[in-house]
């Protein structure tokens, strides 16, 4: 029986730390909050639930494993909109000058969708809240942004900057080109990766729900964006019944519902079956892992807290007496918007050919320029013209094209207009993908 505290939180935390599960980092220094270590039963533990999740997705869905660095140049994050956008909203106390969570602060005192509020809003909100550190009133503070990552330098004497990575899934994005070759170009293919992830938070005090270094399991399942409602083995969890909380249910304060996975699909509650699909096979797997169904649950991000990018995105969230329902598993929607954010800041295609049952005939129209006489009028901008002329829209007097800012008028009697009808066998396409991504030290 331990002694003093009544928190239940409080005395399974000591005794995990008595038992060899976890404990502070560098205790014997005074411990910095946000990272932890784990004792030889906590390894242990760690390690079976990992081959759990690998159980699911690399045994059972066929998909590869890889492992990437947890270091990547800044072009990587530039491109991904983490160098830009990936930050919290930050205050500091007047009083006893701990930084925290604005946010946090806000929803703390009832106030609800700070996340979505503009700073200036949400300093005006948190006026009358409470430090959680010294549970003196706020008053007046500045709400601002704070980025998130861990940035270095790489090599000796280097301006090239360097980031921690904030999840695993950008070196997978990154990667798709080698992939798409292993996987011999077709799709749907995924790829999984378990490895450490680093975010400077704010202020962590939630033991192992909120570390600034932690484990990240995740999966990237790239598919035809036309082909997201025929999951393959999606018959294998179309019957599978488990609650659902959507943001429909949210925004009338209303209960989960006990839905199969086919009805949530038809009854568009879930966006497409790969999404549906990864919802069960989760729900699947945290019950195997010995999550209690009943203090198991899957929230619908509201329209306004989703990605501008994603279609649609499910939360698992498991209960706990001292924190409420804390978020586990995110599995998301993401279309396209990685892999054409790095084609176009890396400038490597990222597409999938793919090929039709039959050629289709397509009428078009190919502009011909006479590039002897092109080449003397226009000399070195010969071949922008050209360039710029396939691309035009020609009237009967000629075509208009801009060359590096320069409006210039190609008359008619220097191209031939011709329509054709051409056989195109296939299209190059970007893949979606659907990622699910687990908080391995929140399982």
């Amino acid at each position: 029986m331990i002694q003093g505290s009544d928190d239940v939180f409080e005395k399974v935390m000591d005794l995990a730390k008595r038992r060899g599960f976890i404990w502070p980092t560098s205790e014997c220094y005074g411990a910095v909050a946000g990272f932890i270590d784990y004792g030889p039963l906590g390894a242990m533990m760690k390690r079976r639930v990992e081959d759990a999740w690998r159980d699911f997705y690399v045994i059972r869905e066929g998909y590869y494993e890889i492992e990437c660095p947890t270091i990547a140049q800044e072009a990587v994050f530039i491109a991904s909109g983490h160098v830009k956008g990936f930050s919290d909203k930050m205050c500091q106390c007047p009083h006893c000058r701990e930084y925290l969570r604005a946010d946090h602060v806000a929803e703390a005192g009832n106030i609800h969708n700070a996340s979505a509020m503009k700073n200036e809003d949400l300093a005006a909100a948190i006026i009358s809240c409470r430090c959680p550190a010294c549970e003196e009133v706020l008053g007046t503070v500045a709400v601002f942004n704070f980025n998130l990552m861990f940035s270095t330098t790489i090599g000796p004497g280097s301006q090239r900057i360097g980031y921690l990575r904030p999840e695993t899934a950008q070196g997978m994005f990154v990667d798709f080109a080698r992939l798409l070759r292993f996987y011999r170009d077709k799709l749907p293919f995924g790829a999984v990766q378990i490895g450490k992830s680093y975010r400077n938070e704010i202020s962590p005090r939630q033991g192992m729900i909120r570390l600034r270094e932690f484990t990240q399991a995740e999966a990237e399942i790239f598919v035809h964006p036309e082909e997201k409602n025929h999951h393959p083995a999606f018959g294998r969890y179309a019957d599978y019944r488990m609650p659902l909380l959507t943001y429909v249910h949210q925004q009338n304060c209303e209960n989960p519902v006990e839905i199969t996975m086919r009805q949530a699909v038809d009854q568009g509650i879930i966006a497409n079956e790969y999404v549906a699909y990864y919802v069960a096979l989760t729900h699947d797997m945290l019950v195997t892992i010995g999550i209690k169904p009943e203090r198991l649950r899957f929230r619908q991000h509201l329209p306004d807290e989703r990605a501008h990018y994603a279609t649609d995105c499910w939360d698992a969230e498991v209960f706990s007496p001292r924190f409420g329902w804390v978020e586990t598993v995110g599995i998301a929607d993401r279309t396209d918007y990685d892999l054409k954010a790095h084609a176009s800041h890396s400038g490597t295609p990222m597409t999938v050919f793919i090929q039709y049952d039959e050629p289709k005939k397509i009428a078009r129209r190919r502009i011909i320029p006479n590039m002897s006489v092109l080449g003397k009028q226009y000399r070195l901008k010969a071949k922008a013209v050209f360039a710029a002329l396939e691309k035009a829209t020609p009237g009967p007097g000629g075509a208009d094209v801009e060359i590096e800012g320069e409006k210039i008028h190609i008359p008619a009697n220097l191209f031939e207009v011709r329509d054709e009808v051409a056989d195109i066998r296939g299209e190059e396409i970007v893949p979606h993908f659907i990622e699910p991504s687990y908080g391995r030290d929140r399982m």
